[in-house]
C-alpha cells in the first residue's frame, strides 16, 4: 500500500544525526544553569560525520549554476529566464535517511523511508549587462520537496568577446564569473556556496536569424556550512528532565554541529541557442575531484562524485 510521502520530506532535521553516550561516545559534560547544582551528563551527542555528508552533497547541489556563454547580452542586454538544476545525492545512505525530515509517520527515532537520490532545484533568474563587457545576476530559487529557498548573486566580466570574422575570428569568447548562493528557510545552519568560473565559448551563427553557441567552462567551488546550537532531544522538556527522577541526564542535550569548509573542481559544457528574444540553455556539470566520505572508517574512501543537469528557458532583449 502506498506511503503518503510529506511535502517537505527532504528538510534537513539535524535532531536525528545524534550520537548516544550508551554506545562509548566521549560526551563532554554540561554545566546545569543558575538554579540547579553540578553538572549534567550528555546523553547524545552532534553526529558531525553524517552532518559533513549531508552539508557537503547538499551544498553541491546549490552550486551555482553555469547557464551563461563567455559573451554578453550586448552593451544594454536584459535577461530574464525560469532554470531548473539537478543534482545526485547518495539519497540510500545513512546521514540522508536519518538526517531529513522523512513522512509523517517518522519520529526523532525514525528514518526518512523515501529519502530521494537526486535534489532538484529550480529558480528565476535575472541578467543585466552593462558597458565594458560587464554583467550582473540575481536570482530566487527552491528546492523541491523542502521549505528551502536560496538567493545568489553573480557578476561576469568578458575579457574577450565578439570576434567573428578575419584572423581574429577564431578567438573564443572568455569571460570570467563570481557567483555566490546563500540558503534560506532554515534556522538550524547557514549554507553558503561561493564559486568563480573560467568560461570558454564561440557563437555559430545560423541562417542570420539565430544562434547557437557551445561553450565549455571550469568552475570552483566552496562548501562553507555552519551549525546553530542544536537540541538533540526536542522530544523532552528540558525543566521536566531537570527534576525528572527517571532521566535527570537528559536535561540541555543541545550542541552545536562542527564547521564545515570544502571546496570542490568541476567541470562544465554547455550550449545555448538564441533565435529573437528566446534563448534556451543547457549544460551538464560535472566533479573533478573527490572528498573523503566522513561517515566511513575505511582509510582513503571518498563520497561519490556528483553531478549536475542544468537547463534554462528565457527571454533576452
Amino acid at each position: 500500500m502506498p506511503t503518503r510521502v510529506d511535502a517537505q520530506s527532504m528538510n534537513v532535521t539535524l535532531a536525528r544525526l545524534r550520537i548516544a553516550a550508551a554506545d562509548g561516545t566521549d560526551c563532554p559534560p554540561t554545566v546545569i544553569p543558575p538554579g540547579g547544582v553540578g553538572t549534567s551528563t550528555r546523553a547524545y551527542c552532534a553526529d558531525n560525520a553524517a552532518w559533513e555528508g549531508i552539508a557537503q552533497q547538499l551544498g553541491i547541489s546549490m552550486a551555482p549554476p553555469v547557464l551563461t556563454p563567455g559573451r554578453t547580452l550586448g552593451p544594454a542586454g536584459f535577461y530574464v529566464g525560469f532554470e531548473g538544476f539537478i543534482t545526485n545525492i547518495s539519497g540510500g545512505r545513512g546521514f540522508w535517511q536519518r538526517g531529513t525530515e522523512g513522512d509523517a509517520t517518522s519520529s526523532i527515532e525514525g528514518e526518512n523511508r523515501f529519502a530521494a537520490n537526486a535534489l532538484y532545484w529550480q529558480r528565476l533568474q535575472v541578467r543585466k549587462s552593462f558597458p565594458l563587457g560587464f554583467e550582473l545576476g540575481t536570482s530566487m530559487a527552491h528546492l523541491f520537496g523542502t521549505s528551502y529557498w536560496s538567493l545568489g548573486l553573480d557578476i561576469k566580466w568578458s575579457i574577450l568577446e565578439g570576434f567573428r570574422t578575419g584572423a581574429e575570428g577564431f578567438i573564443p569568447d572568455i569571460a570570467i564569473r563570481g557567483a555566490v548562493q546563500t540558503l534560506l528557510g532554515e534556522s538550524e545552519f547557514n549554507l553558503t556556496i561561493p564559486s568563480v568560473e573560467l568560461i570558454m565559448s564561440k557563437s555559430i551563427v545560423i541562417a542570420s536569424a539565430g544562434t547557437i553557441t557551445p561553450y565549455i567552462a571550469g568552475q570552483y567551488v566552496w562548501i562553507l556550512a555552519d551549525s546553530e546550537l542544536v537540541d538533540l532531544t526536542p522530544q523532552t522538556d528540558a525543566r521536566s528532565a531537570m527534576v525528572s527522577t527517571s532521566s535527570p541526564d537528559d536535561y540541555n542535550n543541545n550542541d552545536v554541529f562542527s564547521q564545515v569548509r570544502s571546496s570542490r573542481i568541476r567541470g562544465v559544457i554547455g550550449a545555448q541557442g538564441r533565435y529573437g528574444v528566446l534563448t534556451i540553455t543547457g549544460a551538464v556539470v560535472f566533479d573533478l575531484n573527490q572528498v573523503d566520505d566522513p561517515t566511513s572508517e575505511e582509510p582513503n574512501r571518498m563520497l561519490p562524485r556528483q553531478w549536475t543537469a542544468n537547463f534554462g528557458l528565457g527571454l533576452s532583449f
